[in-house]
């Protein structure tokens, strides 16, 4: 009796660090959180971002389709409520993906390919996950103030410091990137493997806040630039980017 009083107290305590009674090892690698997804199924994933004003009775049709394989999480789905994602996802109101931005595929895919010895299990110099903001569900607060910047009076080269405006161009006037969060402080050289925080306008209706290797240990700006286009060239196969 004793012993079935202790497995009691083990499943008690299971369900609540999950907060659900699940005492399963979460699918993706260590470093990509318990909400993770973590699939190789390229099948389609539907996705109707939540409206800040729904109009009762109106059934919209798809703001995005994604193979699967790219969803890190769709709150409110998250491993392991539901354990895959569903075919269709509806009311969403944060979206996260992740990729290999060498060559633009899921992570999951790409795993065995940059594997790595690192806590991550996969090379963090490789890869990029981030958050998508479609409009007019919601945008990432504080980005219209880096809509029309200055023009950089140069542009970053190795050795110098984070650009003072934090912004690159990429493609056209409206391409507008904020570079922030650099993980490296205190006259500490930047190391690829701890992250930035990059926000980026991809169409007038889709924002991105990605997260990947310091461009100042990547070789610079260009680097910033070459990640930011595989996220937009993704994301403009997954939606129509054509307004």
């Amino acid at each position: 009796m004793k012993f079935a009083g202790a497995m009691t107290r083990v499943f008690t305590a299971c369900a609540i660090v999950f907060a659900l009674a699940s005492c399963e090892r979460p699918p993706a690698p260590r470093g990509q959180g318990l909400w993770s997804y973590w699939s190789t199924d390229m099948t389609p994933v539907k996705i109707t971002f939540k409206r800040m004003e729904p109009v009762p009775g109106v059934k919209l049709p798809p703001d995005m389709v994604i193979p699967r394989a790219y969803i890190k999480f769709a709150l409110p789905y998250k491993w392991p409520t539901p354990k895959t994602m569903p075919d269709v996802a509806t009311d969403v109101d944060a979206l996260v993906l992740f990729l290999a931005h060498d060559t633009g595929e899921p992570l999951p895919i790409a795993e065995r390919r940059i594997a790595n010895s690192d806590p991550d299990d996969v090379d963090r110099r490789l890869y990029a996950y981030f958050n998508v903001y479609y409009a007019p569900t919601k945008r990432e607060p504080g980005f219209t103030q880096y809509e029309k910047p200055p023009p950089r009076p140069e542009a970053w080269k190795p050795g110098m410091p984070v650009d003072e405006d934090g912004i690159v161009r990429v493609e056209s006037p409206n391409g507008l990137y904020k570079i922030s969060g650099c993980k490296v402080s205190g006259g500490e050289p930047p190391r690829p493997t701890l992250f930035c925080a990059y926000y980026a306008r991809i169409t007038p209706r889709i924002t991105v806040g990605a997260n990947f290797a310091d461009y100042r240990a990547m070789g610079g700006l260009p680097f910033a630039e070459r990640v930011l286009s595989v996220i937009k060239k993704k994301l403009c196969e997954f939606s129509d980017c054509s307004n």
